[in-house]
């Protein structure tokens, strides 16, 4: 931890003030995950200098971040995606972007929130950073343009947030750190989503034009409902939903595909035990969440009809936040809807054999979910 510290302040930048450093609870999660990492997720040396450097970026925006002047207050957070990965969430995510009312947190952004001073500063610099950034990913893990393609300029989830505290489900899928892993869902993130906010009142600050509502978007909000909300009180939820032996085995696929890169040795059937560990987790915290929040918060959509009809399902979470979705927005996503059809980098295989899931098996282990949702779950 000390060297990683070392590097992260050598690269930080003059805006980051000597003697600061990122939030303490982040430093302890960054602890937890080193160490979690070399006791289950059998890095090769490539996959320990993967960690390392994801490690010290973080540590940077930490840095950096603690060293910024940020206005204080609430951000105006209107709308939050969520639900069990692979569940529609990120197609709800490209819609809603597509409204210029809304603000989105674009992957240029996520990737250093409080850039450096200087020239990297400037959006053309980021945003060529953040080009090379997906170049490298997607050859790193190929697998991910037919799974989950990012795009630099394209929405991004704001769990890229959460790992400048490395409190992050992104970083559960990468390394088998089950200890860590354990920690993650179950525990209270509350101080953790305050440096969610901190960093988007950064972004504000550090964009032109007016401030307008933030839509953000990630699965790993499910297991963290509470402090979410309690963060963001005035934000609705829109939680969506699948079958879930489709969404965990689609969720075990995609956790293969970015652990293959940096890991000795991955067992499929391990990872679909995990998955679908974490998912009932996710979904038993979500209900107490939920049932504790009230109903009025949440728009709950079903993955068949969002495929079906999106803009529908758009609709009707305009219709619970009570604004409008103006003629020339829907025609907008319309034509996104056309020029972007499902599969168009490539169709994502997976069998839920493949990783030991089978369907009696994930709905036991899924049973009050599978009960409270069941007419969004066909």
């Amino acid at each position: 931890m000390p060297e990683l510290l070392e590097r992260a302040q050598a690269r930080a930048g003059p805006g980051a003030v000597p003697g600061t450093g990122p939030a303490p609870e982040g430093l302890d999660n960054l602890q937890r995950l080193l160490d979690s990492c070399r006791e289950t997720a059998g890095l090769t040396p490539a996959g320990t200098a993967v960690l390392e450097k994801v490690a010290v970026r973080h540590l940077v925006n930490g840095l950096r971040l603690a060293a910024a002047a940020v206005p204080g207050g609430v951000p105006d957070v209107a709308v939050v995606v969520t639900g069990l990965p692979r569940t529609g969430t990120t197609l709800v995510q490209q819609l809603l972007a597509l409204d210029p009312a809304w603000r989105v947190l674009r992957l240029w952004e996520a990737l250093s929130p409080v850039p450096a001073a200087g020239e990297g500063r400037s959006r053309p610099a980021r945003i060529a950073a953040a080009e090379t950034w997906v170049a490298r990913y997607l050859e790193m893990a190929p697998e991910m343009r037919a799974i989950h393609s990012p795009s630099a300029e394209g929405p991004e989830e704001c769990d890229a947030l959460m790992q400048n505290h490395f409190a992050s489900q992104h970083l559960d899928d990468m390394f088998d750190a089950r200890r860590y892993s354990a920690w993650l869902y179950s525990a209270d993130l509350s101080a953790e989503y305050g440096g969610h906010a901190r960093q988007l009142r950064a972004l504000e600050a550090g964009g032109p034009g007016e401030v307008r509502p933030w839509v953000l978007k990630s699965p790993s909000h499910l297991a963290h409902l509470g402090a979410l909300l309690r963060t963001y009180p005035a934000a609705v939820v829109v939680q969506c939903h699948r079958a879930p032996v489709e969404a965990v085995a689609s969720w075990a696929s995609l956790v293969r595909a970015v652990r293959r890169p940096h890991t000795g040795t991955v067992v499929p059937a391990a990872v679909g035990e995990q998955c679908l560990e974490r998912s009932a987790r996710a979904t038993e915290r979500a209900l107490a969440a939920r049932e504790e929040a009230g109903e009025e918060r949440f728009v709950d959509l079903a993955y068949r009809s969002l495929v079906a009809d999106p803009l529908a399902a758009v609709r009707s979470v305009y219709d619970r936040t009570g604004r409008a979705l103006p003629a020339g927005v829907e025609a907008r996503m319309a034509a996104w809807v056309t020029g972007n059809p499902q599969h168009k980098h490539g169709r994502h295989h997976y069998r839920p054999a493949d990783f030991g899931l089978a369907e009696e098996g994930v709905d036991r282990a899924l049973g009050p979910y599978r009960r409270r949702f069941a007419p969004y779950l066909r």
